[in-house]
């Protein structure tokens, strides 16, 4: 992710021709009624022109050359420049009015993790930032893309009032995703590449998996993508397709590495299990959602391997299975502790991961 915080700041105002025109009537000491004889036309059009109201002709630009010996292309690029910044001045006046929608968005939560590089106080930058993000052209249309979207990968089954939160989380997903830069995705060698990506949870860091989770599913077509909670959506993950390739989106929300773990199993199973036409976001109800938690678990614990799930909290057993399965201890106490739903125990085998350190700059 990259931004770019060296824009030169552009100026709050306009300079007309006409400006130029009227400094260089009184350095000479001619009214604009000599200088509407020497240009042959009317007084009228000199004043708009002086006043800015009359565009600079090409035509015109010649004219001026003559009279003040001033080149027609400066004239021109003059009048370009000043009707460029009235355009600008336009716009930012435009945007300046969406404001109060945009701070429907959580506004904070991208400042602090660098999505939005503009103050609270610049309001027009903020705006366009967020129409940046979402690849629209107003904040009106954000509705019709995003929360009535007619495109596929935007359709979510998530019934929520945290619709802006939703939307933003996913446009992050989708902005940092990289689709151009993947190969054609390849089903069979994802099926493949799932033994690999099991053992990876076993090392030590696992934000040094996830890199190598990333490269791996880069190869086989799949963009991966760490993306941070938003505070007050609870979303652990989602799961949809963006030009024939699968995108699958973590948020660390569990901020410990067995809900890491599952949660990327989860939407793997969304992957290699489901269709292209829906987002599937962890934390609905419905039958694929249930398929995608079972192909997480018996991918993890293998069903020949679930009656030695520790029901007690004993960590040697849990360790001793763990270690027998080839997998990071936390994942299999964190099985037994959907079990028993007993959750006070065993905390020393989970890895804390924390954003705003190494686990942000994973993605």
């Amino acid at each position: 992710m990259t931004h770019n915080s060296m824009t030169p700041t552009l100026p709050d105002y306009a300079v007309s021709p006409g400006d130029f025109i009227q400094e260089w009537l009184d350095e000479n000491g001619i009214n604009a009624a000599e200088l509407a004889r020497r240009l042959d036309v009317t007084p009228k059009h000199v004043s708009e022109l002086l006043s800015g109201k009359a565009p600079l002709s090409a035509t015109l630009s010649i004219a001026l050359e003559r009279v003040t010996g001033t080149p027609a292309r400066l004239w021109n690029r003059t009048e370009a420049i000043y009707r460029e910044d009235l355009a600008r001045l336009a716009e930012c006046e435009k945007l300046e009015a969406q404001y109060d929608q945009a701070k429907l968005f959580p506004l904070p939560y991208l400042r602090r993790f660098g999505f939005l590089m503009s103050s609270n106080k610049d309001k027009a930058g903020t705006v366009r930032e967020l129409l940046e993000l979402f690849r629209i052209g107003d904040l009106g249309a954000f509705e019709a893309t995003w929360v009535h979207a007619k495109v596929a990968y935007r359709k979510t089954k998530l019934s929520t009032d945290k619709t802006h939160e939703q939307a933003t989380w996913l446009a992050l997903g989708e902005r940092e995703a990289a689709i151009d830069d993947l190969p054609d995705f390849d089903r069979d060698a994802l099926e493949r590449l799932i033994p690999a990506l099991r053992a990876l949870t076993v090392e030590p860091n696992p934000i040094e998996s996830l890199r190598k989770i990333k490269e791996l599913l880069h190869e086989v077509g799949v963009a991966f993508v760490l993306i941070p909670p938003i505070p007050g959506f609870g979303v652990y993950g989602a799961t949809r397709w963006i030009a024939e390739h699968p995108v699958v989106q973590l948020s660390v929300r569990g901020k410990s590495d067995d809900q890491l773990w599952f949660t990327l199993f989860h939407e793997l199973g969304h992957v290699l299990l489901h269709g292209h036409k829906t987002v599937f976001v962890q934390g609905t109800e419905g039958k694929e959602e249930d398929e995608a938690d079972n192909f997480a678990s018996r991918t993890l614990i293998p069903q020949e391997f679930v009656h030695r799930i520790p029901t007690s909290r004993n960590l040697a057993a849990v360790q001793e299975l763990a270690h027998e399965l080839g997998i990071a201890p936390s994942i299999v106490l964190g099985q037994a502790q959907r079990i028993t739903k007993d959750y006070k125990w065993g905390h020393s085998l989970k890895v804390k991961l924390e954003w705003g350190s190494a686990s942000e700059k994973a993605a």
